[in-house]
Parts: C-alpha cells; sequence; structure tokens
C-alpha cells in the first residue's frame, strides 16, 4: 500500500490491544509513526516492533500523555508535526470501558468513558485540524457495536461510542470541503488483551474462544471473534488513497454482529451463567484497576 509510504500517522492507544497492532501491522507500509499511550516501557516495546516489520529506526517515535488533559492533546499534537514536519493521519483508538447498567452507574464512571471516549477524540481531533487540511489527512475512530445495541450492562460505553460515531459524521461534513476524511470503525466482539484480563480477573471463561462463551458470540454470524488484524487492514484501507472517495462512513468489522439483534440476547444468556457474575466485588474491581492501570489505562470504580 504505497500511499502509506512516509505518511505521518498518530495513534493513542497505541501501548496494548488494537492501537499497538495497527501500528505494527502499518509498520509494513513505512509510514511514520506517532505511538502515544500511558506506559512508556509498553510503547518502547510496540516502537522496538515496528521497526522490525519496517519502518526505520528513526521513523517511529513514542510520547507518552495522560490525553484526559487537554494540554496533553495539544502536546502530542505539536510533538507529532515537530518529530516530522506534518500530520497526515489520526488514529483516535484509545477507549475507557465501564460495565454497568444505567441505574447502577456512578458519576464518575459515567464521566470516564465520556471524558476518554469522546471528549478526547473531539478536542484531539481539533488540534489537529490544522494540520490534517495541510495535507489533505484523514482520521479513523475506532468505535464498537455498542454504539448501535442496547444491553443491560454496558450504558456509559454504548452512549460514548454513539456519541463518537455521529461525531465522525458531523466532523466528516464540516472537513470534506477541506479533503480531509473522517470514518470509524464498528468493532465487532474483538480478542484484546484487555478483554482476556478482564476475562481471567471476573472468573470468566479463560479465553473468549472457549466453548462456554458460544452464546456470546452467537451474534457474529460469520462465527468467531475478530481478531486485531481484521481491524487492522480496515484501518490501513481507511487511512490511505484507495479510500480517497470514502468519508463520514461508520464501518462494521463484526463478523455480522449488527445483521441481527441476536447479539444482545445472547449476551444476556452468557451473563446469565455461572461462569460470570455480573457484579464485580471490591477485589475483582481493585485488581480490575490495577491491571489496567499497568496497561497504560485504566477502569474507574463503575458500580455503587
Amino acid at each position: 500500500m504505497a500511499s502509506l509510504l512516509n505518511k505521518v500517522v498518530l495513534v493513542t492507544g497505541a501501548s496494548t490491544g488494537i492501537g499497538a497492532y495497527t501500528a505494527k501491522y502499518m509498520a509494513k507500509y513505512k509510514p511514520k509513526l506517532v505511538l502515544v499511550a500511558r506506559s512508556q516501557d509498553k510503547l518502547k516495546a510496540v516502537q522496538k516492533s515496528c521497526i522490525g516489520a519496517g519502518c526505520a529506526e528513526d521513523s517511529v517515535v513514542t510520547m507518552t500523555a495522560d490525553l484526559g488533559k487537554h494540554e496533553d492533546l495539544e502536546r502530542v499534537v505539536s510533538g507529532a508535526v515537530s518529530a516530522f514536519g506534518q500530520l497526515d493521519v489520526l488514529m483516535n483508538n484509545a477507549a475507557a470501558f465501564a460495565m454497568n447498567d444505567v441505574e447502577h452507574t456512578t458519576p464518575e464512571a459515567y464521566d470516564r468513558c465520556m471524558a476518554v471516549n469522546i471528549r478526547t477524540p473531539f478536542f484531539l481531533s481539533q488540534a489537529a485540524i490544522a494540520h490534517l487540511k495541510k495535507m489533505q489527512g484523514s482520521i479513523v475512530n475506532i468505535s464498537s457495536v455498542s454504539a448501535h445495541l442496547a444491553d443491560n450492562n454496558f450504558a456509559a460505553y454504548s452512549i460514548s461510542k454513539a456519541a463518537l460515531e455521529h461525531f465522525t459524521r458531523i466532523m466528516a461534513y464540516e472537513l470534506a470541503p477541506s479533503n480531509v476524511r473522517v470514518n470509524a470503525i464498528s468493532v465487532g466482539f474483538t480478542l484484546t488483551d484487555t478483554k482476556l484480563d478482564y476475562a481471567r480477573i471476573m472468573g470468566m471463561a479463560p479465553e473468549f474462544a472457549d466453548p462456554r462463551s458460544e452464546a456470546m458470540l452467537k451474534s457474529q454470524r460469520l462465527g468467531g471473534a475478530c481478531s486485531m488484524e481484521d481491524i487492522a487492514k480496515v484501518v490501513t484501507f481507511l487511512t490511505s488513497d484507495l479510500a480517497s472517495a470514502v468519508t463520514g462512513t461508520c464501518v462494521p468489522v463484526d463478523r455480522g454482529c449488527l445483521l441481527t439483534a441476536e447479539g444482545d440476547e445472547a449476551g444476556d444468556q452468557f451473563l446469565n451463567t455461572g461462569d460470570f457474575n455480573p457484579v464485580p466485588t471490591e477485589v475483582k474491581m481493585k485488581e480490575l484497576a490495577e491491571t489496567f492501570a499497568k496497561s497504560g489505562g485504566g477502569m474507574p470504580k463503575d458500580r455503587k
């Protein structure tokens, strides 16, 4: 995909999961990468992998930042431009997850989801707009099928992702005259490090691909979970010149989940099995917070 050659790509949430995998996948096309997250150690590991996958040593930089702080948003964008002289692509990938229903959502959990999942992409994109206009660049926002589904356990998260997708359409409309494209990906059930950690701590099946989670995966009509490679391929396409006519879209990469309403029923069946207690205990919440803090993210106490 020659159109990514030497393009400057800024990836948030780049230390683990979809962000890290996408950066490593893109590396073979030799862009210039700006990797942003909280954990410097994990960023350095991803940086090394990107260089091994094809990027030149001086073409991958890392930046630690707390994207909940407005000054860090501006610092990240200015740092990318200082490093490489331009900015072509912004991948808004950093996310906060909270498991709760409306009745039990705390203000802290709600605010965290909104801050990370919509406020950060909004103002990081705002900081990047002038630079993206110069390069006729693009933005890709990582959303979720949860933006389209009503279920019992992800109220704040689902609302924040729905907001992100409408923000995608609004920004695409506003920036089209400047030839800046803005798209989103509605990610289906995907095996990431975070999900596997959550499963382990909460006493779910040791892996989401375990047969006991069959009900959860039933909604994905092609069967099985999405892989991070599935997501990375579509991000790479959307940021390339091959997608020059694509803007304002929210592309489902979900193995057919949104084709049917079974997703909610399957999830409810899974949550009601003996393999999972949907209300985290204090001990489990502490372990979750510690685990996700180490990963460069964070998960606040989200139950009353």
